[in-house]
């Protein structure tokens, strides 16, 4: 593996002084690892000066300083367009990321054991502690392995192997247009100068998978920037050792695979229905969607429910995979319209994703009024931000 690490800047000084401070606390063994350091053009030089004078511990160093603002879009794509005759691999990671002392371990062995296998797009080194299409928590099933796979790319500290980004890369070229299609999470059509929906519909098109560790190399830091408000529900419990060996699955058949809604793609077989048949919808996002009879969903909707199950098990795919008794969970026909199922209070999928006893607590320790008042005020503050 010949790696660059990639530190994608823009105007964010102290962003990027933490994200260099994490990866001169990295493991590299005994290689000489080379830091690119891309800053795109802003209204100030002070980044562009940091980055020249910056002395990097572990290997050669580059910078490259933009003359024109090129936009997060094109300045990432450009690694990949501009380094990939040098490196066979690339560890994007802007700048308000910060890595564990051991991603580099980790991003050598996933890049050994995957490097060759078409259906994988790239590799993540961050692990979702929320499903960002719901705002709920989100866990990944465990097989006995160190990873999982999802249908969905990520630009939060990720890995691109030159052979699989080409691959995007050529793809991308003939699909700039992003029109709507049911199998590409909403979302995403609002990201309007995103790269990241790119590669996310790049996977979903193609078949093709990240590969996400199941506890997180990288953390994103939640810094206000040109996309984004400030917030910090996002950051991850990082993995500050790689236990080796790693167990990694061989195929992406023998792993735990989501699709890009963070649904398991393992219920089809167990329900006994096909991906054209039915829609998975454990998390309450997609609901019914047309041409497609069957539904399996947290919601209650207007059609006959062939099968029902309860909602005590986590991660919620195991209560299908159990066979879990109960009635918080459906799978419609939706060929058959019906009354739709009656929740009474608040709804379990509710209790059960936000595990309000803990809420309960936090009330309970500041008082109602206070908790209710900090939580205006941090919505007007992230408004605020956005203006």
């Amino acid at each position: 593996m010949k790696a660059a690490l990639v530190a994608v800047a823009y105007n964010r000084i102290n962003s990027l002084r933490r994200l260099l401070r994490s990866l001169e606390e990295a493991d590299y063994g005994d290689e000489r690892v080379t830091l690119i350091i891309s800053v795109d053009k802003s209204d100030s030089d002070e980044v562009e000066r940091f980055a020249t004078a910056y002395e990097w511990p572990h290997g050669p160093k580059r910078v490259k300083l933009h003359k024109r603002n090129m936009g997060l879009r094109a300045h990432i794509l450009s690694q990949g367009e501009e380094e990939f005759d040098e490196f066979d691999t690339l560890v994007i990671l802007e700048d308000d990321i910060i890595v564990s002392p051991a991603f580099f371990n980790f991003t050598r062995h996933a890049v050994e054991k995957y490097s060759g296998d078409p259906r994988i797009a790239g590799i993540s080194l961050y692990s979702f502690p929320l499903n960002y299409l719901t705002g709920r928590p989100f866990a990944p099933m465990h097989r006995g392995h160190d990873v999982h796979f999802m249908h969905t790319a990520q630009s939060w500290g990720e890995v691109w192997m030159r052979d699989s980004w080409r691959r995007f890369h050529a793809w991308y070229k003939d699909n700039t247009d992003f029109g709507p299609d049911a199998d590409v999470p909403a979302s995403l059509f609002k990201w309007s100068r995103s790269w990241l929906k790119y590669h996310t519909r790049y996977c979903i098109e193609t078949g093709c998978y990240f590969v996400y560790p199941n506890v997180a190399y990288s953390s994103n830091c939640g810094d206000a920037g040109t996309h984004t408000a400030g917030y910090n529900c996002y950051q991850t419990i990082l993995q500050t050792r790689c236990a080796l060996p790693l167990r990694l699955p061989d195929s992406v058949e023998e792993g735990v695979r989501y699709d890009a809604f963070f649904e398991n793609e393992e219920l089809y077989g167990a329900l006994g229905l096909s991906r054209e048949e039915c829609v998975l919808d454990l998390n309450g996002y997609r609901g019914a969607v047309a041409g497609r009879r069957y539904c399996l969903s947290s919601l209650t909707l207007p059609y006959s429910s062939v099968r029902s199950f309860g909602l005590n098990r986590r991660p919620v795919e195991t209560n299908i995979l159990g066979n879990e008794p109960g009635d918080e969970l459906h799978l419609y026909d939706t060929s058959v319209p019906a009354p739709a199922p009656q929740a009474a209070g608040v709804p379990g999928d509710i209790l059960y994703s936000f595990r309000l006893p803990g809420m309960t607590a936090i009330v309970r320790k500041y008082g109602l009024r206070r908790f209710f008042t900090e939580l205006l005020r941090a919505g007007v503050k992230a408004l605020l931000r956005r203006k």
